[in-house]
């Protein structure tokens, strides 16, 4: 059985953490920011779906925030108006998904 190996990446403090995350891509004149509001049934496990859906998906992420008690996803992304028509089109037909809109 051989050792484990850690991955040790040096962080430097003037580069942001979002840049470290995610690498630069070319970026299309026509993306907004946009809020995408979601409300759910499922807790912790539709927050996942929807999450997993992005991530998946590649979308640009920006920003999220989640109350629970409420049942509710606000996630901030830079799309095109065509990205968010489909967004919320795939966000409507995960079935823990009860309402989206932008």
């Amino acid at each position: 059985m051989s050792p484990a190996v850690l991955d040790a990446t040096v962080l430097d403090p003037a580069v942001p953490d979002a840049a470290l995350l995610d690498p630069p891509r070319a970026t299309d004149p026509g993306r907004r920011q946009r809020l995408v509001r979601t409300r759910l049934d499922g807790g912790m496990d539709a927050v996942h779906r929807v999450v997993t859906l992005l991530r998946g998906r590649g979308y640009e992420v920006r920003g999220m925030s989640v109350d629970l008690r409420r049942g509710t996803l606000d996630v901030t992304l830079l799309v095109t108006p065509d990205e968010t028509a489909l967004l919320l089109e795939r966000l409507r037909r995960l079935p823990s998904v009860l309402a989206a809109a932008a």
